[in-house]
């Protein structure tokens, strides 16, 4: 199936730049960042998918956006190492997580969210970090 690029999209994520990421995984403990482009014509499919398998999921992550064009999102885009768009970066508590490059099937995605999140050690007074073990 070829997706071609939507004039003017934008995901329906609130958008993240180079300045503001530090402040955003600081206030969330699961945070992943859709990093996109206009031209792409996969990202839009991309965002509904992250729309459609938020409820679906045994534990709260913030999502936003991260357009690679945007000359404020460069440094960002530079030191997640994206490669390939869509990729998401995953951040748990602070530390990024393995991110996750090309589009996924619904089912597929939850699972990869679920592998790089769900591996969190306990904390050194041995609690958990409030995520929900996935059974």
């Amino acid at each position: 199936m070829t997706h071609r690029p939507i004039p003017h999209f934008r995901p329906s994520t609130p958008p993240v730049t180079s300045d503001s990421i530090d402040a955003i995984v600081a206030s969330h403990a699961v945070v992943v960042v859709h990093f996109w482009a206009e031209w792409n014509g996969v990202d839009p499919v991309m965002d509904s998918r992250i729309r459609n398998i938020r409820n679906h999921l045994p534990f709260d992550i913030h999502f936003v956006s991260c357009n690679i064009d945007d000359p404020s999102c460069i440094d960002l885009t530079k030191s997640t190492g994206v490669l390939n768009i869509p990729f998401l970066a995953v951040y748990v508590h602070g530390q990024q997580r393995r991110g996750i490059m090309g589009l996924h099937e619904p089912d597929a995605l939850v699972s990869e969210l679920n592998d790089r999140i769900n591996f969190l050690k306990l904390s050194d007074d041995g609690g958990d970090f409030g995520i929900a073990p996935i059974t």
